[in-house]
């Protein structure tokens, strides 16, 4: 029958519980995207609030969620995928047995059994600890870039003085937990850098819990070039990466930085994050003509990838060798799709040319075309996304010849790298 939907309700009864945010019933859509980060971060497979409401029921949703999401739930809560939460759930349920009750000896044990629960609820209602609940309207968090382009400082002015005195609070760069920073309920002004362009959630987050976000868009003057190391990159000047009608990051840009393809993991990146004005994810189309320079040593799979960033989240087009398919990750508006569980040959290409992409987004659907040929399909949300920018990655070297943004067969904008 449907017994998935009665382990899907204990699944998030469980995830409730592990978060101490009450019911599902009553979280909200903060909540909802707290959950979707700490799904990635856990799992590493992306699950928009929208889909996280639809399968916890907090809006309609008839059909059965895929494997993927229902793994990436099952990791959340500590189990290798769905089947063994499944199998766990189904080994704990109790049998229904026969009661009697002859004999002294079970009398005894329910006698027993109350005295404890009465304890154990006694407990609980009397002690001394309170727990607190912060109300997000107590709270107020904006964020201000002080410049364009990269590096670049954001100045964040808040109020927590809602806080509780021993509160630890704390500013989040964006999704990523590990990029906190610790300020003082006294204060009201903290600034943080960013390395890196993008659209980013900045959070406030007081006893780890997320009380308010904040829109940071961090843009780029045209295309920058750089290299990519943490916690700061290799900044390119322009003229390292223009190259008569296309932008590139040539081996003999990488070997002057002393990187070298063959021997170690060089991810190679393009840029160009901005306002492009009318143009949202339920209507464009994107075009990119790119090419993998390099292959040979730890970089034989010639692996790239294009990101087209909207307000919230990205799509995310993977390609690679035919051989090296299985190591690839598609990134859709609702999560990740494994080349390890699905078939993502179509994204296999032949490098030894440049590979023209297409997205286009029509009727809520997204098609990925390669080479003129359609081989991939996804659901795009029903509320419109802004779109903000396009990153594109090569593993070693890596050349783009030509980027298009159309709606409804309009020109949105356009660069062949001639100039």
């Amino acid at each position: 029958m449907e017994e998935y939907k009665e382990h899907i309700a204990t699944c998030f009864r469980l995830i409730a519980e592990k978060q101490s945010k009450g019911s599902i019933a009553s979280w909200d859509t903060n909540d909802y995207k707290k959950l979707s980060e700490l799904v990635k971060e856990s799992s590493g497979t992306l699950l928009s609030v929208s889909t996280l409401k639809r399968i916890s029921g907090k809006v309609n949703y008839s059909s059965r969620p895929n494997n993927t999401t229902l793994d990436a739930l099952a990791q959340f809560l500590e189990y290798q995928d769905w089947r063994a939460f499944v199998a766990d759930q189904e080994a704990i349920q109790p049998r229904k047995e026969k009661v009697t009750n002859s004999g002294v000896w079970p009398k005894f044990i329910t006698a027993f059994s109350l005295v404890a629960a009465a304890i154990i609820v006694a407990f609980f209602l009397f002690r001394n600890e309170k727990k607190i609940h912060y109300v997000s309207d107590d709270f107020s968090f904006e964020s201000r870039p002080v410049s364009t382009g990269i590096p670049n400082s954001v100045v964040f002015d808040y109020d927590a003085s809602s806080a509780e005195d021993n509160a630890a609070i704390e500013i989040q760069q964006d999704w990523d937990e590990s990029k906190r920073i610790q300020i003082t309920k006294s204060d009201s002004i903290a600034t943080s850098i960013y390395y890196r362009p993008g659209f980013f959630k900045s959070k406030l987050v007081v006893d780890s819990i997320i009380v308010k976000e904040s829109d940071v868009f961090i843009t780029t003057n045209d295309w920058i070039g750089m290299i990519e190391q943490d916690p700061r990159p290799i900044y390119l000047d322009e003229s390292d990466i223009s190259d008569k009608g296309k932008i590139s990051i040539t081996a003999e840009t990488l070997a002057a930085h002393n990187l070298d393809p063959r021997t170690s993991k060089v991810i190679s990146s393009f840029y160009q994050v901005k306002d492009f004005g009318d143009l949202y994810t339920d209507d464009f189309e994107m075009s990119a003509t790119v090419k993998n320079d390099f292959e040979g040593g730890v970089s034989a799979c010639r692996a790239a990838q294009i990101f087209i960033l909207y307000d919230g989240g990205a799509i995310g087009i993977p390609l690679a060798k035919k051989g090296c398919v299985s190591d690839l990750t598609l990134m859709t508006f609702d999560g990740f799709v494994d080349g390890k569980k699905n078939d993502l040959s179509g994204f296999g290409v032949d490098f030894n040319d440049f590979v023209e992409l297409k997205c286009i987004s029509k009727s809520n659907k997204l098609d990925v075309v390669l080479n003129g040929k359609s081989v991939y399909q996804m659901n795009v949300p029903d509320s419109p996304l802004k779109i903000k920018g396009i990153t594109i990655h090569f593993e070693g070297a890596g050349s783009i010849k030509e980027v298009i943004f159309k709606k409804s067969e309009k020109i949105i904008y356009s660069d062949n790298f001639l100039n």
